[in-house]
């Protein structure tokens, strides 16, 4: 592991000790450096600030590891495994989602939507081969952002109460809704289903 990295997992632990006893809202760029034994201008040139420490936690500790190579065949194991990861860290994650203003909420809706983008496009490729597809940009765009506002409205609030639920159990339910929707979504572009 090269230093660079070496220094960034030592802030990253600090800021994830530090939310054990304080609200992510009230420590400050100085209590991270303090926890880790860094100058601030250190933890400056490794991070513009909290927030974008932040968001490299997300990318790296959940979705480069989670969500990287999540496909149709594999995501829900994919999303356990991530839910699991979340459990073990319970405190940081509860706090951070709790005391970011929206902003962990926000950044979690554009990388869920992401990923339901590429799912839609896979579902309809598969259920048109060969055929031009079914959905249009725009309507792939809306059942995208449609599905990511659920999923991730599901997650916050799970965090939020404080990971009550067995993440097999939310795991479960939101693959049985997805293929409820999917199912209703297909029925009712191709004319099957009427509203």
């Amino acid at each position: 592991m090269s230093d660079n990295l070496i220094t960034k997992r030592a802030i990253v632990d600090a800021l994830k000790e530090l939310t054990q006893t304080k609200t992510f809202d009230k420590i400050s760029v100085k209590d991270i450096s303090l926890q880790c034994g860094i100058n601030r201008q250190t933890f400056y040139y490794h991070f513009e600030d909290k927030f974008i420490l932040l968001k490299w936690i997300y990318e790296h500790d959940l979705f480069e590891n989670y969500m990287k190579d999540v496909s149709f065949d594999n995501w829900t194991i994919r999303l356990e495994e991530l839910l699991t990861a979340m459990t073990k860290e319970k405190a940081f994650y509860v706090n951070t989602i709790n005391h970011t203003e929206n902003y962990i909420q926000e950044y979690l809706l554009v990388q869920t939507q992401d990923i339901f983008k590429q799912a839609i496009n896979v579902i309809d490729e598969s259920a048109n081969a060969g055929e031009s597809k079914t959905v249009s940009a725009e309507q792939r765009d809306f059942i995208a952002r449609f599905f990511a506002y659920g999923a991730c409205g599901i997650l916050i609030e799970w965090v939020s109460r404080g990971m009550i639920e067995e993440p097999g159990y939310i795991t479960n339910n939101m693959k049985t809704l997805k293929d409820l929707c999917e199912r209703a979504s297909y029925d009712f572009l191709s004319d099957k289903l009427s509203i």
